[in-house]
């Protein structure tokens, strides 16, 4: 009893830990030290792959260490009792009987707190850990890579209700993101990297869902997604030298860029739609919203089935096809439909309960209006302002600006 009495003091003192403390009263009683940084001997299991999240032997090893360095003492990490454990039990052996009252309570309490200890110290070294991996709660799989070097994701997050909102950008490959009746997004990211540690990851910031990387660090970056098609208020996905293609999404705003590749966009109903693409194919079919913008550079332009109440659609350098059969949500439209060295066509339905105003201009080119029941107050080879006669009773009043310039303009 001496001996743990003299160990203890010299815990009170400062001199050494509770943590070696507990060695040195384990290396008396002859049982073997299994304190942090010793790890007791196991076979390593096979099937069983280290957490990402818990630390190595070495590490924890490392920074026992490193703790006792600046203790100014350095344990000895062999088993049994040490040379050093006696020398400094004799160089206490005068302060024993001194401290014999203070110390025996301790001793009913410290293997308590060892344990306790070890297990906040393997905790503090786990979530150091887990912090440097971002804020995953359970590992991920390793990416999968293509026999052509591309490598691939799976991303799979929860949902909640709330105002949300989603934003992905791509480069070098292919956008789809499809809209469902679900509450996770489900996705498989594919990219090549420039770098050995190259970071990619969809992360969550409160309602804020985005795809995170340096784009220097990648060659290309696609997204394949399913996206819970009610839960996100405010929705932007950009592409750039990619394919991109969204759909059935229902949001508050939705913003579609794209450069260098074709851009489909369908079954979408927001307060606010709005999509600039450049030099590729646009084809936009079921969208419904308050307003919308579609601009198209250097490529065709198909839109087919747009209930919007607020229209801008403009292209240049490529011909514009407009099909509607009905206009059912809203009683009051205005569209300013347009493009540039290329036919604008534009086919519209024609019902008792609605009514035109149009006005149509082709520079340098030649105009067709067919719809009936028109009444025209401007009718020239290249100006044309006709009205409904049921206008002012009409349920559904639409009126369309439309223009183009050395090509044809065809409205029927």
């Amino acid at each position: 009893m001496n001996e743990k009495l003299r160990i203890l003091k010299m815990i009170e003192n400062g001199q050494i830990t509770a943590t070696e403390a507990a060695k040195l009263l384990q290396a008396l009683d002859g049982v073997p030290s299994a304190g942090v940084g010793t790890p007791s001997p196991s076979t390593p299991s096979q099937s069983s792959p280290p957490s990402p999240t818990s630390p190595s032997p070495s590490a924890a090893s490392h920074s026992y260490a490193r703790d006792k360095r600046y203790d100014g003492y350095t344990p000895n990490t062999g088993g049994g009792r040490s040379t050093s454990a006696d020398d400094l039990a004799g160089r206490f052996e005068n302060f024993v009987h001194d401290v014999a009252p203070k110390v025996e309570k301790f001793v009913e309490v410290v293997a308590d707190k060892i344990n306790g200890a070890a297990e906040r110290v393997s905790c503090a070294f786990s979530g150091e850990a887990g912090a440097s991996q971002g804020s995953q709660s359970a590992p991920k799989p390793a990416p999968a890579r293509s026999a052509s070097g591309t490598m691939e994701k799976q991303v799979e997050m929860l949902v909640e209700h709330g105002h949300n909102e989603l934003n992905l950008s791509c480069f070098n490959g292919a956008v789809r993101v499809k809209g469902y009746n679900g509450d996770k997004i489900t996705a498989r990211l594919s990219y090549s990297a420039k770098k050995a540690n190259a970071y990619i990851e969809m992360v969550q910031l409160g309602g804020k869902f985005f795809l995170k990387y340096e784009p220097d660090d990648f060659g290309a970056v696609s997204i394949d997604a399913y996206v819970p098609e009610r839960a996100f208020s405010a929705v932007k996905i950009d592409g750039m030298n990619a394919s991109l293609d969204v759909s059935s999404l229902v949001a508050d705003e939705i913003r579609i860029s794209n450069a260098n590749g074709s851009t489909a966009l369908s079954g979408l109903s927001a307060r606010s739609v709005a999509a600039d693409t450049s030099n590729g194919r646009f084809s936009v079919s079921k969208i419904t919203a308050e307003q919308a913008s579609f601009e198209n550079i250097n490529g065709s332009m198909e839109t087919d089935e747009l209930d919007v109440s607020q229209l801008k659609l403009s292209n240049y350098n490529g011909a514009v096809s407009v099909i509607v059969s009905r206009f059912a949500k809203y009683s009051e439209y205005t569209w300013n439909v347009e493009t540039g060295n290329a036919k604008l066509s534009i086919n519209l339905p024609s019902m008792p309960d609605i009514a035109y105003h149009i006005k149509a201009h082709a520079a340098m080119s030649d105009m067709r209006v067919g719809l009936t029941g028109l009444e025209f107050l401007i009718n020239e080879p290249s100006l044309i302002e006709a009205r409904s006669t049921n206008y002012d009773g009409a349920s559904k009043r639409i009126k369309l600006m439309a223009e183009t310039s050395n090509a044809p303009l065809v409205i029927h």
